[in-house]
């Protein structure tokens, strides 16, 4: 009997490599969260880049409309200056459209100094945003090569591990099979345990001294009798 148990045993250790191993793939990075922020980064970028673009076209708009307002107040002052009018009222036209030109030219000059300190700030937005976008991207790369090549290496081992599995399995008689993995299903992957002391090592409650010469002398399929593990003792090596 102790050497299906020592199978069955084998076969346990097996059982729990696998689970380990399935638990590290399923918790693999995968990029997911990463992706999410270069997302928000992207969509962020987009709209820095659109207010970017109509700060430029505002600034440019201002451009030529200030071309085209000096361009008229030199025309009207050629004609106060240049000695044509002499008419009083028409010099005060003049003067008056002239004052005004000049008023509207200032503000213009104005919003121009502050668009071209906004276009700055932005540039100096849009480049920092571009960068951040490319260690984000970069990392994303890191972890899904981590990702395929740690999941490559698991899914090898697990491979392997089944391919034991199905051979241990194969060896140990049907009913003591079946009975460990009932137990195991419904004890969080453990039906089989390895007692070297005088409690269980599933559920460390001290087991019967009945229990324990049982287990010394192979005497049948010995249980917890809290948690109903199947218990394997191993002899001590001669």
């Amino acid at each position: 009997m102790r050497a299906e148990l020592a199978l069955l045993y084998d076969l346990q250790q097996v059982d729990s490599d696998l689970a380990r191993l399935r638990e590290v793939l399923a918790g693999l990075e995968t990029g997911d969260a990463l992706q999410a922020e270069i997302a928000a980064a992207e969509a962020q970028m987009a709209s820095l880049l659109e207010r970017h673009h109509g700060t430029e076209k505002e600034s440019l708009d201002h451009d030529l409309e200030l071309k085209t307002l000096e361009e008229k107040r030199t025309r009207f002052q050629r004609q106060l200056y240049g000695g044509t009018v002499h008419n009083p009222r028409q010099l005060a036209d003049l003067q008056g459209e002239v004052a005004m030109l000049s008023r509207e030219i200032g503000k213009l000059e104005d919003r121009i100094l502050e668009l071209m300190d906004a276009l700055e700030q932005e540039r100096s937005e849009i480049g920092a945003g571009e960068a951040h976008l490319a260690e984000l991207r970069g990392r994303l790369q890191v972890v899904r090569d981590k990702h395929q090549s740690t999941g490559t290496r698991l899914r090898g081992e697990l491979a392997a591990l089944d391919g034991r599995r199905r051979e241990l399995a194969g060896r140990v008689p049907g009913p003591l099979l079946k009975r460990y993995e009932q137990i195991r299903a419904r004890q969080a992957n453990l039906g089989v345990v390895k007692v070297t002391a005088t409690t269980c090592p599933g559920c460390r409650i001290a087991l019967p001294s009945e229990t324990l010469k049982a287990l010394e002398a192979d005497s049948g399929t010995q249980t917890c009798e809290n948690c109903g593990r199947i218990l394997f003792w191993e002899p001590p090596a001669a």
